[in-house]
């Protein structure tokens, strides 16, 4: 079961690095991040609402479970991307997403002060590992802005309040696709509120850009989240953060083959750092010390 906690992590990692690459071809085609984080929610209502009719699952929840859907969905699931998006505004990519990576120190420390969890050696040597490593990656591309870096940093701890809300909140054993549903209609909802009064929203878009507007919602708001979540379930929230570090790893490396980005020897370095530490992660799991 570890092992497919640990695949299942990874496999998410793996798409969510695949998708900055589609979104940079989105905003090509005329349209803005807001737009891309509502659409993606809002497409990902219909794809589950049709899944989870088709298997007759039940769409029940008590109000404590309401709650907390309410709650993840709002200052976790939506606010953690729009934040993010929102730095890109600021500072660059890079940057922001190096900021956000914050997110694995925290829920590892909080893990273990509130809810007793235990890192071993092993652990503690990949936490260490994937936060040089993400250092590393971007390293040389410093932008201080303030409202930018501010941004970025709280998008990282509303990350981590998302991943331990899925793990230790009422919804910890509710059904996954479900789950997904109702935090899906909470962030469409939420982010529709908020981008059309600004304008951030639009949908003066060619048709590639809807086209591609499905494919990013079936892939992050169903099979990348939907897979984490598994992820954090079976091996724990701090192992499955430090696992996700492999993310900026994708990016970086489709960046040089799509985008033909250049490679520094501090990413080449960093991404070397986050591979080995996702390679301590499996080890630790046969290895208790």
């Amino acid at each position: 079961m570890d092992k497919k906690g640990i695949l299942y992590t990874i496999f998410s990692a793996v798409i969510f690095g695949v998708i900055p690459i589609c979104a940079i071809y989105a905003y090509r085609g005329g349209t803005t991040a807001f737009t891309i984080v509502f659409l993606r929610s809002f497409w990902a209502v219909f794809m589950l609402l049709f899944y989870i009719l088709m298997k007759r699952i039940s769409l029940k929840i008590s109000k404590s479970e309401l709650k907390s859907l309410l709650l993840l969905g709002t200052l976790g699931f939506a606010s953690t991307t729009l934040t993010l998006f929102m730095s890109y505004n600021y500072i660059s990519v890079g940057l922001a997403t190096t900021l956000h990576f914050i997110y694995p120190i925290l829920v590892s420390i909080v893990s273990v002060i509130l809810f007793k969890d235990r890192l071993n050696i092993f652990k503690t040597i990949a936490l260490s590992l994937s936060v040089l490593g993400i250092f590393l990656l971007k390293s040389g591309q410093l932008n201080l802005n303030v409202k930018g870096i501010t941004l970025a940093l709280i998008s990282g701890v509303l990350y981590s309040y998302y991943i331990l809300g899925i793990s230790h909140s009422k919804i910890k054993n509710m059904n996954l696709f479900v789950l997904t549903f109702y935090l899906s209609i909470v962030t469409s909802f939420f982010t529709f509120l908020v981008g059309v009064p600004t304008g951030m929203i639009t949908f003066s878009m060619n048709i590639y850009v809807w086209i591609l507007s499905l494919a990013i919602a079936f892939l992050t708001s169903i099979v990348a989240v939907i897979f984490f979540q598994k992820g954090v379930k079976i091996i724990g929230p701090s192992t499955a953060s430090i696992l996700s570090t492999f993310e900026p790893v994708v990016g970086i490396i489709l960046g040089i083959l799509i985008l033909k980005e250049a490679m520094s020897l501090n990413s080449l370095i960093g991404c070397m750092l986050i591979i080995f530490s996702v390679v301590l992660i499996t080890v630790s799991e046969k290895i208790k010390l």
